[in-house]
């Protein structure tokens, strides 16, 4: 299973998202990233995030490349993530974040090719 599964999504409004998911364990992704300690690659964050942005803001957006990405800290099978997503039309660049609970667990800024 390469997906997470998705228990939620809103869009608040043209330029910003929400999607929660559950990180199952027998996530593909999961394999091999450390197998005794098993987290979410930062690949996959972007991926998704990507994913996403073009399901619910930017059906055209491109990957321009990676601006900023920082981890505070992993995300582990079985938790429950909001992704929240953040265009900015006039920079063209997508914000994302990963919270756990209200913690952030990750977040970064892309570029955008349109």
């Amino acid at each position: 299973m390469m997906q997470p599964e998705v228990l939620q999504r809103q869009m608040i409004d043209a330029t910003h998202a929400c999607v929660q998911l559950c990180l199952p364990s027998e996530l593909l992704w999961f394999r091999g990233h450390f197998p005794q300690h098993p987290i979410l690659p930062g690949v996959a964050q972007v991926n998704w995030a990507m994913q996403f942005a073009r399901e619910l803001l930017l059906p055209e957006a491109g990957f321009g490349g990676i601006e900023v990405l920082k981890f505070q800290r992993p995300l582990m099978p079985q938790e429950t993530v909001t992704l929240a997503l953040e265009w900015q039309p006039e920079r063209n660049k997508l914000l994302f974040s990963y919270r756990v609970a209200a913690a952030t667990a990750s977040s970064g800024k892309i570029a955008l090719c349109r």
